[in-house]
C-alpha cells in the first residue's frame, strides 16, 4: 500500500550527519555547501595517541621513541572534511 504525503510536500532530504562515524571516507551531503560528496579523511592526534606517547615516555622511551604513536595512522583520530568547501564535517574518535 502506497501512502502519499500532502499535496505540494517536498521529499525528505538527508541533511544531518550520521551519529556513528567511520575511519574511511563516507558519502554524505555537506551541511555547509549542500553538495553530495564523499568525505576527505586526514589523521589527527587524539586522546589515544597522547596517552600512548605519555605512557611510552613514562616507561623510559625518552629519546624520541615516545613519539612513535604520532607516525601510526591507525592510532590517530580521523577528520572528515568536504572536498568542495573544505569545511570540517566531523571527527571519528578512536577512544
Amino acid at each position: 500500500m502506497y501512502i502519499q504525503g500532502p499535496p505540494g510536500a517536498q521529499p525528505a532530504v538527508f541533511t544531518s550527519l550520521p551519529r556513528m562515524g567511520s575511519a574511511t571516507p563516507i558519502r554524505s551531503i555537506c551541511r555547509y555547501c549542500g553538495n553530495y560528496i564523499i568525505t576527505v579523511t586526514s589523521p589527527v592526534p587524539g586522546v589515544i595517541t597522547w596517552l600512548l606517547c605519555t605512557g611510552l615516555f613514562v616507561f623510559g622511551c625518552v629519546l624520541g621513541c615516545c613519539f612513535l604513536p604520532f607516525c601510526v595512522d591507525s592510532l590517530m583520530d580521523v577528520k572528515h572534511t568536504c572536498p568542495v568547501c573544505r569545511q570540517e564535517l566531523f571527527r571519528y574518535h578512536r577512544l
